[in-house]
């Protein structure tokens, strides 16, 4: 007889003998599985990071690629991981999981200013 024990339920079934009836099973009971679980959240939440940290991989190779195919070939991979991203944000904002804190204007006026300024000493 095997077992299988979920956090939620417990089903049981029951492996066939050779030449013997199957035997009636009763459930058994379990305490849950010490071993490692994640919920919805945290699985789209490392889903999101996982995606983040592709696509900053894929822009990095695609700018220090020299083969064109291939850069071309980084370049899709970069926009299909960024596609997957967005798609991945948008449900975990519509869920609640994942609100990005609001700029205040004055920390607005003020990033605005500080790339204006580097921006004026760039060479031109």
């Amino acid at each position: 007889m095997a077992t299988t024990t979920t956090r939620k339920k417990t089903t049981t079934t029951t492996k066939k003998s050779p030449g013997r009836p199957p035997k009636k099973s009763q459930p058994v009971q379990q305490a849950p599985m010490s071993g490692f679980s994640m919920a919805d959240h945290e699985i789209m939440d490392d889903m999101l990071t996982s995606q983040k940290h592709i696509t900053g991989v894929y822009n990095t190779y695609s700018c220090e690629c020299v083969n064109q195919r291939l850069k071309a070939d980084f370049l899709n991979l970069w926009r299909e991981n960024q596609n997957l991203q967005s798609s991945v944000f948008s449900q975990m904002q519509q869920r609640g999981w994942y609100a990005p804190a609001k700029a205040q204007a004055k920390q607005v006026t003020q990033t605005k200013q500080k790339f204006q300024g580097i921006a004026q000493q760039l060479p031109k």
